[in-house]
């Protein structure tokens, strides 16, 4: 397999993608299919995925496939610790749970939060203002409170709408003078989409 990634000579073929992609969503890590002497080497994945679009765009599903699965789990756990932990507290097959840090989640706050996620602010900017939680807060309400992982995640959806409605736009007003810009702002767009859902909880 060759290690020079798209562009001349590149080994790439359609059906290459489509097994790793296969791999990946049957749970094989990159470092595992890497290492395979049939598959291409790390380097030469990301050379792929930045000059076969069609790639990217395989890759990137399959990566919010894996993603939107971990959250659905998350979400059962949520609902299944809700039910199982004050049972089994009663039965006496596990002690109560008293101490630790208040949550500092408020209804409010998130929802200001999750309103500058759906405007598009990256988190890393939203938790450097003084005014919105720390990073670490973030994280912590994601895992401790549903109701903050639904508006976020429908943060998220809105964000994703409103990158879509531009890919569209892009493509509408593309000309044949301006379509190598137009393409390169259409990939620029997908690969913000694909980093949306991924950013949530990355496999």
């Amino acid at each position: 397999m060759d290690h020079a990634g798209g562009g001349v000579g590149s080994q790439y073929r359609p059906e290459f993608g489509e097994v790793i992609c296969a791999r990946i969503d049957a749970g094989e890590t990159l470092n595992a299919i890497c290492a395979d002497p049939a598959m291409p080497c790390r380097a030469t994945l990301q050379q792929w995925r930045k000059m076969h679009p069609e790639f990217a765009a395989m890759y990137e599903r399959v990566r919010r496939h894996l993603a939107e699965g971990k959250i659905q789990n998350r979400r059962l756990k949520h609902v299944s610790d809700a039910w199982r932990v004050p049972h089994e507290i009663r039965l006496g097959l596990r002690k109560p749970h008293f101490g630790g840090r208040k949550s500092t989640y408020r209804r409010a706050w998130g929802a200001a939060f999750c309103e500058r996620v759906a405007a598009g602010e990256t988190i890393m900017a939203i938790t450097a203002d003084p005014a919105m939680p720390s990073l670490k807060a973030v994280y912590a309400w994601l895992k401790r409170h549903e109701e903050f992982l639904d508006m976020y995640l429908e943060a998220r959806a809105e964000q994703k709408r409103w990158l879509e409605f531009n890919i569209d736009m892009v493509v509408i007003e593309a000309t044949p003078a301006t379509f190598r810009s137009a393409k390169a702002e259409v990939a620029r767009l997908e690969g913000l989409i694909g980093r949306l859902t991924a950013k949530t909880y990355r496999p």
